[in-house]
């Protein structure tokens, strides 16, 4: 309030506008990533990640989300699981993506889980909610790139969320699988190596015409 006090309403409106921009932020960020993925040039910086720093990172891109719409978060981490080869930044960003199509899919007052495990040689982070579900016919193409359908519910997105996890997944030499049906919720689990080197990587990539403008 450099100008003066804000009143109530005013305080509202700029948190508003803020969120706004922030998910729009998030939006030509994917697009982004999806061009770079797609013309090869996209590189993945390994390094030894923590796996509380990067759900805590997640959520908090999250939180403020999770209250407007009155949700709850239930976090789960397996006994001894902390810490394994990725790229920390995309990590999160996977998780990001997940939690916010959760909430987006759930009502005032229900609640989503993040749970975190070892599944032999792979790291599963699993996302679940307890929304509309997606019909058997449509799961597939829940993948695809502006592929967006309420089911329902008053969510409705880019269609981008999911597409960009599956990309970052596979990047990383890992996978995503989805288990849902009407009207019992939606789990989404991202499977990434724990010590492998991803299966495509360009370590001697240029930079892309039109980096990233994600700041974090």
């Amino acid at each position: 309030p450099v100008a003066g006090p804000l009143t109530d309403q005013q305080h509202d409106y700029l948190n508003d506008i803020r969120f706004s921009g922030r998910t729009l932020l998030s939006i030509i960020d994917d697009i982004l990533d999806l061009a770079t993925i797609d013309a090869g040039t996209f590189e993945l910086k390994l390094s030894p990640v923590k796996v509380r720093e990067v759900i805590e990172q997640a959520v908090q891109g999250v939180d403020e989300r999770l209250k407007q719409n009155k949700v709850a978060l239930d976090i789960s981490i397996e006994p001894g699981l902390e810490e394994f080869v990725a790229d920390g930044r995309r990590v999160t960003q996977m998780l990001y993506n997940l939690l916010s199509n959760a909430i987006g899919f759930s009502e005032a007052g229900g609640r989503i889980g993040l749970g975190c495990a070892r599944e032999n040689s792979m790291i599963a982070f699993a996302v679940e909610d307890q929304g509309v579900g997606i019909p058997p016919d449509y799961q597939q193409a829940v993948f695809d790139r502006f592929e967006s359908r309420s089911h329902g519910s008053r969510h409705r997105g880019a269609g981008l969320g999911l597409s960009i996890v599956k990309s970052l997944a596979e990047l990383h030499g890992g996978a995503v699988r989805l288990d849902s049906a009407q009207g019992q919720g939606t789990r989404v689990t991202v499977l990434l190596p724990l010590q492998q080197v991803p299966a495509k990587s360009t370590p001697e990539a240029e930079e892309p015409l039109y980096p990233s403008s994600r700041a974090g």
